[in-house]
Parts: C-alpha cells; structure tokens; sequence
C-alpha cells in the first residue's frame, strides 16, 4: 500500500527528529528553566528549547507546539513534608504559518507575535516571564518557588481544543482564514499524533531559599 505524499514527509521528519534527539549528548548546551527571584517576585526562564531543530521540523510539518509552565509556592516545613501554598500556571502556543513563512507566538491572554526565523522565536521564548505569586498570607518562615514547563506537541484532541480556541479568540488573526485549521484536522495528523510517539520536552527548576519574618 502506498504511502500518501504528506504523511510520507511527516513520518520522515518525525524519525530525524528522534535520531537528532538520541544522537544529541546530555549535559550542558540543552534546554533548561531557571527561577529567580527579585524584589520579592519571582521570574521564570526557559532557554534552548529549540537548539536541536526537531521541534522546529515539527511546526513547519503543522504540528503547533504547546508550552505549559506551572509555577508553585512552597513553605519549609521542619518535622514534615513542605507545604503547598498556591500556584500559578499559564500555557503559549507556536506554530509555524506556512503562508507567510513565519513563526507564530501565542501567549496568555492572546497575545500574537509573528517572528521571521526559527531563531528569532527562540529568543522571544528565553524572555522571562514575571510572575505575581507572593508570599502574602502564608505567615512567616522559609519558602521556595518550584517551576515546571512541558512542551508537547498538540495531540488529537488537543488539536480540537485549539481549533474551538482560535475560533472564539484569536482565530481569523492566526487560522490563516480556516485553511491551516482544516490543515490541522487531516486524518493523516491525527493517526501520526497517535502512533508516532512525538517528542516531548519536561523540565523543573527550583528557585533560591526566601525568608519572610525573623524565623
């Protein structure tokens, strides 16, 4: 049976990603997330999250990507496990328009940016994002902010949801008139997203100790 042109193409960019990411060494030079904290606000960063171009390959094959960054304030406890006190998370979405040849960034809120380059949208992805997520209420004592981000590519019924989103929000601004979100519908994606096991990128990172109050 013969192999549709597309999937064919789809199913090639997938296995030179997966190589790319086996043959590519641990150690420094790969993505990363850093916490910091400063004049009491935290700030979460995220860089070389595209430095081995598979994700890249991905979005110029229209698999969109999904960033979800969750941020957590922690309370240091002495005799027992450490206390959850809250949490703030927000998610962007890239995509790669194949009409205008560009990258598209879609932040919370709805916030669109277009970059020219693979690297260009790198960069915009290494800028920290100030988070409001106090101390305030928590009482006295040492704490700690915990960040985590997962970059998927959008699943099945991740594709559906973000077809509904751009629909109701942002969609005649980044759907490309309907034509890139019938794109994103073909069954040849849908059994790809299934079966072809997508890479997927998690990473974690703790901030410094912070000290409210004498103790």
């Amino acid at each position: 049976m013969r192999t549709p042109g597309g999937l064919a193409l789809l199913l090639s960019v997938l296995s030179c990603g997966a190589i790319a990411a086996q043959d590519r060494p641990g150690g420094g030079g790969g993505p990363s997330l850093n916490v910091t904290v400063q004049n009491a606000v935290p700030r979460v960063r995220s860089t070389g999250l595209l430095t081995d171009g598979k994700f890249v390959a991905l979005m110029r094959s229209g698999f969109p990507l999904r960033l979800e960054y969750t941020l957590e304030l922690w309370k240091v406890r002495a005799s027992w496990f450490d206390q959850y006190v809250r949490e703030a998370s927000w998610t962007a979405v890239a995509r790669h328009d194949p009409l205008a040849d560009d990258f598209v960034l879609i932040r919370g809120g709805g916030e669109i940016t277009r970059y020219a380059t693979p690297e260009d949208l790198t960069r915009a992805l290494d800028i920290p994002y100030t988070v409001t997520l106090g101390t305030g209420g928590a009482g006295r004592g040492r704490f700690y902010y915990l960040a985590r981000l997962e970059v998927t590519t959008l699943n099945d019924t991740d594709l559906q949801e973000l077809s509904r989103w751009l629909a109701g929000d942002v969609g005649p601004v980044v759907s490309g008139e309907g034509n890139l979100g019938q794109a994103l519908a073909r069954g040849a994606q849908r059994v790809l997203v299934r079966l072809a096991g997508l890479p997927r990128q998690r990473l974690e990172a703790r901030s410094p100790m912070i000290r409210i109050g004498d103790r």
